[in-house]
């Protein structure tokens, strides 16, 4: 209990990316597909998979429950309940999921997440990826529930002390996964040799990932491997990075972040030594690498025109570069957002041959489509693949014009395809476990075939349920010219490190890959030589397939099958192929890109550095290929990974150059489902004790007593189950707070006496919520209760946010204590007393999302607003319960393109456009106690029409100038009273009484214009008002401090400058009219008005400011002067919580 009443009072850093606290933004998903789900139950996991994704669900639950003890190990830490892994086929799915969509409220102190048991994976058509996923997953929920703990209490305490920068927790999740590969090894070379970064805080500001999954590295390479482990121990029993890093590095943060730079950039400077900066080759273009990304180049085979997609803020568009004209944008993707992944297939682009169609593969609300494109006509095809879950590459065949080859998924696998673009017919060329990749036609003497990239251990089997593929990949070629189901297979490459990737031919003898087999990807080229060895006779018996059967063999199986003859016979002519594999080139840099330029003999390159991606066409170099004497040097990384296996393996630690692999097969070839059995080892177990002969039996051979029980199968002891609803808290708020909950609209009580109270300044807030585990439908409510005890909030609401509209049911009762409200009753006269405010709100919204940041939403619901006054004398005693009913009609259209990159800070722009109608629906109410002079039987409707339109653009880094710009107007015979002045939850909230409230304008609500500092509350009136607020965000430290900061109130300390201007008016807005204020004396006898105009109707107030985080709560102060003088007189003061305006 302690703990909790702690974490009340200290709740975390976890801001929610909220808005301001009355208007409502909130970025979409968007579903195209209904899934459907199951799940695996084994004993740590449940796996949870939908359509066409058994066979994923299959491999997650295996690797899942494998991989756990090695990060329990790491992390030191095991998991309290089964973690809950959902698996999508792929990454156009997982961004319809709602799974992560956030909290779409504003919080002013934070939100305790509770759920933490819960992870996404997606499949992109390599498992390898999938597998890193699994991993970090597991690395992330193992390390949240170490820093944050489990039960409620512990969670919300230490999420309000325990604070470590994104790149310290982040890169120590990648490197639980991996921690560290040839890739990154590249990428972070790439980056730090560009010059464009001086120091580890602006690396980990725009790379937070890389820069700390880079540091984990660093410290095991400098430190050891037990240095990682224990510096996140350390900093975490701690509270923060300094007592950690003096006591496991014996150095400062910031000494450390230095050294950091040092290391690496001597580690690269060496690997870069004595390597070959470029090619023999022509330039087709060199692109620099800005705010837009330019990726999968793809030269015309017969002229330097390209193709390219660019990406920028979401949107994709692939386009054709013709000479140094305009580039024709073929196709245009996505959604204008500036916070958007990158999608990993898709678009997917491919000459042919003759080089006058381009043909793209793209995704298009869910479904995979062809669209192919005629230089020549100007016109263009388009195709739905619905046979596909996903294409992974795809390229055209050289010898059949209308005909593509593709590697595609489908039920979970990465096969090749063939796919006819005149009669929609799909060919099936490989078909197992595997990850096939990078199809490529080729023909040499004797053979000509498929040559692909794949992670399968030998040519043969097709693997089975318990295979989990995490072999490199190697270069195999298949014989696409048999149809039968048995199709020979040839290993053309065998690489002891790194993957063999996007094979192709380069002449009539030679084919060539990309590889890091040195660390580097650089490109190599293969002898390939092949003879005729014969031709098998297969016979195909029932499920039988026999290869080349003697008699007996034959007529013992036809004999089981009851059959006299075979069902078919096949014969297949069998080729031996061998191969010699070496390096032909020795970058600096790795390429990124390669791609056949449709002729034979020329090859395209794309090599990144220092922010320009080179795409250059390569003739074959046949003086390399004959002398062979390329030194593919590797690097540091590759070098101590060798290092590290030889010692493991107990062989010598120095370098030794490997004789050519003989490929040269010596079983047969052929794939088939019986193939992948895995060896006996039994027999070899049992023959260790052989040599034994005494008469008494040694314990090493009792059955049980040291050897390992042989694990049984994770698939045969997981259950399999369809998926019920399963419901689990998803967040805690406990808390001070004061922002307006649902309603902003109060009932008009005539003109105030004290400050306007949407909501008490200071009040205790208990809010839940609960969601399924897909968060389709969630559960949401809390109650307040002021500070001054006078009254109570509570509310409830339940999403459905499972199909492509989202429903919203919301129920809000409030009950606000005045202490003095004048009624004038027809009956009893007017009379003061002390009264109760009770409102009732029932409402149903339904939001359709036309994209993940543009929707239209409808709200429909019903108002009570009774008013109960308190006895203190006879006509109190006598009075009435008055009250009104209303329906309410909203309608709004918004849009949100913003990112939140630290807390009170934005990029992008986001507005909403609404209107709304009120309609009364009883007489006799509060309409006549507050306006007696407009009875409502003068009229029952109010409208309102608004918007609100933000603009945050970034400066530097995190500092941003934002700007605000909202309007709003009531018109009808009841309307809208805005009281302009002050600012969102005001702490210290004052008003201005003098301003006159006109009486006859017959009000039915009224509410806060806000922010306009330097004005107490109600500097003006009306039912229209405008307001334009733009200022200066700093976060002060965060920008200038070049160390991590580890204390959330340096992070977060932000200074600002501001300027707001607005106006409030009943009927028309006059420019002639002067601005001044009213100020009466103390007898109320003489009325003095001061012209305090800045422009016309329009007043304005400008100041400065700071907020940051204290105790988790984000505070803020603002000093405002009125814009009729420079600095005159003393500032009015305004201390608040919440972020944005």
């Amino acid at each position: 209990m302690t703990r909790l009443l702690f974490g009340a009072l200290l709740l975390g850093t976890f801001v929610t990316q909220a808005q301001t606290n009355t208007v409502e933004f909130g970025q979409n998903r968007v579903q195209f597909k209904n899934f459907k789900w199951r799940y695996y139950q084994s004993r740590h996991f449940n796996t949870y998979f939908s359509q066409n994704g058994l066979e994923l669900g299959k491999y997650v639950v295996q690797v899942a429950e494998k991989e756990l003890p090695s990060i329990e190990q790491f992390m030191e830490s095991n998991p309290r309940q089964r973690i809950n892994i959902v698996v999508y086929n792929s990454f156009g799915e997982m961004k319809q999921s709602n799974i992560g969509i956030g909290v779409d409220w504003q919080n002013t102190g934070g939100v305790t997440k509770l759920v933490g048991n819960k992870m996404i994976v997606y499949y992109d058509g390599n498992h390898e990826n999938l597998h890193r996923q699994i991993r970090q997953g597991i690395a992330r929920i193992l390390l949240e529930t170490l820093l944050f703990g489990e039960d409620i209490g512990e969670f919300a305490g230490n999420a309000a002390l325990i604070d470590f920068p994104k790149w310290f927790t982040d890169g120590f999740i990648a490197y639980a996964a991996e921690n560290w590969t040839a890739k990154l090894d590249e990428e972070l070379k790439s980056v730090l040799l560009s010059g464009k970064y001086n120091s580890f805080n602006q690396l980990a500001y725009d790379k937070p990932l890389l820069a700390g999954q880079a540091f984990w590295y660093y410290v095991e390479s400098k430190y050891g491997k037990d240095a990682v482990p224990y510096l996140m121990y350390i900093t975490r029993i701690n509270r923060g990075l300094k007592k950690g890093f003096e006591q496991v590095l014996n150095q400062t943060p910031k000494k450390a972040t230095q050294d950091f730079f040092v290391f690496y950039q001597k580690r690269f400077a060496e690997d870069n030594r004595r390597r070959k900066t470029s090619a023999k080759g022509r330039t087709i273009v060199a692109q620099e690498i800005g705010k837009s990304d330019y990726y999968r180049f793809n030269p015309n085979p017969k002229n330097n025109s390209y193709a390219v997609v660019e990406f920028k803020k979401g949107v994709y568009r692939v386009q054709i570069q013709l000479g140094w004209n305009k580039p024709k944008v073929l196709l245009r993707s996505g959604v204008m957002q500036l916070a958007n992944q990158v999608d990993p297939n898709y678009p997917l682009m491919a000459w042919n041959t003759k080089g006058n169609r381009l043909a793209v593969v793209y995704e298009h609300e869910g479904k995979t489509k062809l669209m192919v494109y005629d230089l020549i006509t100007k016109t263009t095809l388009r195709q739905d693949l619905p046979q596909f879950d996903r294409v992974v590459d795809f390229k055209y065949m050289p010898v059949q014009e209308n005909t593509l080859l593709l590697s595609a998924i489908k039920n979970g696998h990465t096969d090749i395809f063939t796919y006819s673009i005149s009669n929609s017919k799909t060919d099936q060329i490989t078909n197992d476990v595997y990850d096939d990749l990078d199809p490529s036609f080729a023909a040499f003497p004797g053979k000509s075939g498929i040559i692909y990239s794949s992670n399968r251990p030998v040519p043969k089997g097709r693997g089975s349920d318990t295979t989990l593929p995490n072999r490199p990949f190697n270069i195999f070629m298949v014989d696409n010219w048999n149809k039968s189901s048995e199709k020979q297979i040839t290993q053309l490459t065998d690489l002891k490190y790194g993957d063999a990737r996007l094979p192709m031919q380069y002449n009539t003898t030679h084919f060539t890959f990309v590889s890091d087999a040195n660390g580097i990807r650089n490109r190599y080229a293969g002898f390939f030589k092949s003879k005729n060895a014969g031709v098998d006779s297969l016979f195909f018996v029932g499920s039988e397939i026999l290869h080349n059967p003697d008699k007996e063999e034959l007529d013992s199986t036809l004999a089981a099958y009851g059959t006299t003859a075979p069902d078919s016979v096949q014969a297949v002519a069998i080729t031996m192929d061998s191969t010699y594999t070496f390096p032909i080139s020795n970058y600096p840099y790795g390429i990124q890109e390669s791609r056949i330029t449709g002729e034979q003999g020329e090859v395209s390159e794309v090599v990144g550095y220092a922010g320009i991606k080179r795409l250059m066409k390569l003739k074959v170099d046949t003086n390399v290929l004959k002398k062979r004497n390329v030194n593919a040097r590797p690097t540091n990384f590759r070098r101590a990974e060798m290092h590290a296996d030889s010692l493991r393996l107990g062989l010598p630690t120095y370098s030794e150059q490997a004789a050519p692999k003989d490929t040269t097969p010596h079983t047969n070839f052929f794939q088939n489902e019986f193939g992948n059995d895995p060896a006996d080892t039994t027999s070899h177990a049992n023959n260790n004790n052989n040599n034994n002969v005494s008469g008494t039996t040694p314990s090493s051979s009792i059955p049980g007593l040291f050897e390992k029980k042989k694990e049984e199968p994770v698939l045969k002891k997981a259950k399999l189950f369809p998926y019920k609803f399963k419901f689990a808290s998803d967040y805690l708020v406990l808390q001070l707070d004061n922002s307006i909950l649902i309603n902003k609209y109060q009932p008009f009580t005539g003109p105030p006496s004290g400050p306007i109270r949407l909501t008490d300044p200071v009040n205790g807030l208990i809010r839940i919520g609960v969601s399924d585990l897909f968060e389709d439908l969630k559960f949401n409510g809390g109650f307040r209760i002021p500070s001054s005890l006078q009254g109570s909030e509570y509310f409830f609401t339940a999403n459905y946010l499972k199909k492509r509209f989202d429903y919203k049911f919301t129920y809000y009762r409030k009950v606000d204590k005045n202490n003095d409200v004048i009624v004038n009753d027809s009956t009893l006269g007017q009379f003061r007393a002390p009264a109760k405010f009770i409102t009732n709100l029932y409402q149903v919204e339904a939001r359709y999302p036309f994209d993940q940041v543009r929707s239209i939403r409808l709200t429909v619901g019903y108002r009570t607003d009774k008013l109960v006054a308190q006895a203190v004398e006879k006509p109190s005693l006598l009075s009435k319960n008055y009250s009104e009913s209303y329906a309410i009609g909203r309608l709004e259209y918004v849009y949100d393109n913003t990112i939140n990159p630290a807390i009170n800070i934005w990029n992008g722009t986001r507005y909403k456009v609404y209107g709304e109608i009120n309609s009364q629906l009883t007489n006799g109410g509060l309409n006549e106690i507050f306006n007696p002079n407009s009875p409502a039987n003068g009229g029952r409707f109010t409208y309102n029409m608004g918007v609100d339109v933000r603009h945050y653009e970034k400066i530097y880094r995190n500092f941003i100038w934002a700007t605000r710009f909202s309007l709003d107007m009531s018109w009808g015979t009841r309307k809208l009273l805005y009281y302009l002045g002050g600012i969102d939850n005001w702490l210290n909230p004052q008003i201005n009484t003098n301003t006159p409230v006109n009486m006859s304008a017959n009000y039915a609500f009224q509410t806060l214009a806000e922010n306009l500092r330097g004005y107490k509350q109600n500097a003006k009136n009306g039912n229209n008002v405008m307001l334009l607020n733009t200022e200066l965000r700093l976060p002060v430290f965060a920008t200038f401090i070049e160390k991590p900061i580890n204390s959330a109130f340096l992070r977060n300390f932000q200074v600002t400058t501001f300027m707001d201007i607005g106006t409030a008016w009943n009927e028309k807005l006059s420019f002639k009219d002067a601005n001044y204020t009213s100020y009466n004396d103390d007898n109320g006898l003489v009325t003095t008005r001061i012209k305090e105009g800045f422009l016309g109707p329009f007043i304005g107030g400008y100041g400065f400011g700071a907020r940051t985080t204290i105790a988790g709560y984000f505070l803020r102060v603002d000093a405002g002067w009125p814009m009729v003088a420079f600095f005159r007189g003393s500032p009015i003061w305004y201390f608040g919580m919440g972020v944005d305006f």
